[in-house]
């Protein structure tokens, strides 16, 4: 099942309302929007090497705070990352 079906078949969609996919990190879901529907802002934070200001305008702040509640270190930072980059189907799995 591709993740587009997936996302069809259980209606996953962003806090906006638009489609897109999930992630589960440390017993939280994480909603994201599809790639295509990120901010621009986001894609000039992260070209600018802001690496959490593109995830925060990506999560939103209601997200982004759950995010910081969990992670603490850069390695748990990385951690998400990783565990975004699966679910896009880009990281290695």
């Amino acid at each position: 099942m591709s993740q587009r079906q997936r996302r069809e078949a259980t209606g996953t969609t962003h806090p906006t309302g638009k489609p897109g996919s999930a992630v589960m990190w440390r017993g939280k879901r994480f909603g994201l929007p599809a790639p295509q529907d990120y901010p621009l802002d986001a894609i000039e934070a992260e070209e600018q090497g802001q690496t959490l200001t593109a995830l925060r305008l990506i999560l939103g702040e209601d997200q982004y705070a759950t995010f910081r509640e969990l992670a603490k270190t850069t390695g748990d930072a990385d951690d998400f990352s990783k565990a975004i980059m699966r679910e896009l189907g880009k990281g290695n799995r």
